[in-house]
């Protein structure tokens, strides 16, 4: 979520609200049933990643160079989600982090609007940051800037150990695990549970 505010220098500043923890997550599951030969995929369009943005509370790009600005940035958007989704996958797994992915991820921490400052928000707060103006200086870590940060701090906190794949291979949706005793499998189990339920089920059925 953003507003736009005037600092003390009279400087045009952004307020914007971090987001859930797994804020990053979701936008790798932008695209999902990622075993399938054709994963499906959400963000076809630009104006599908500024609807995304929209509905996660993300600040749109200035409407003045929307347009040409979001269809520049759009493949950067696409390859960043795509980092954010090796990362965590191979994090989920057990795997290690590839280091073009880290190398990736980082370079899109350095681009990503510099977390300085800590304003009142309503209620809470929110970090203060500059605003970019002009086709030139939207970029997608300055969009994406809360999902790079949701990715960076997952990744170097505790709770980076709750990351889990869907146990559904055509699925391979990330989630965090937020179970009781830490053994959640599956995204959902009235859907992939329950079919890899079926599946065993099946094949108890045909072993008999």
């Amino acid at each position: 979520m953003g507003r736009a505010v005037m600092t003390s220098a009279g400087a045009r500043a952004r307020l914007l609200v971090v987001g859930p923890q797994g804020l990053c997550l979701d936008y790798a599951n932008t695209r999902c049933w990622r075993g399938l030969a054709q994963p499906k995929e959400t963000l076809q369009r630009p104006a599908d990643l500024l609807a995304w943005c929209r509905r996660a509370g993300l600040r749109p790009v200035p409407a003045r160079s929307r347009a040409p600005a979001v269809a520049g940035l759009f493949v950067e958007a696409i390859c960043l989600r795509e980092v954010i989704y090796s990362v965590f996958s191979a994090l989920a797994t057990g795997n290690t982090i590839a280091a073009a992915d880290l190398l990736a991820l980082n370079a899109a921490i350095g681009r990503a609007a510099p977390r300085a400052h800590i304003a009142s928000f309503g209620a809470g707060y929110a970090w203060q940051v500059d605003v970019r103006i002009g086709a030139a200086a939207v970029s997608a870590s300055d969009l994406l800037s809360p999902v790079i940060w949701s990715a960076a701090d997952l990744l170097v906190a505790a709770r980076a150990g709750a990351v889990r794949q869907c146990a559904e291979n055509t699925c391979r949706w990330l989630f965090l695990d937020q179970s009781r005793n830490a053994t959640r499998r599956w995204c959902d189990m009235g859907s992939c549970g329950n079919r890899a339920k079926a599946r065993r089920h099946y094949r108890k059925r045909r072993a008999a």
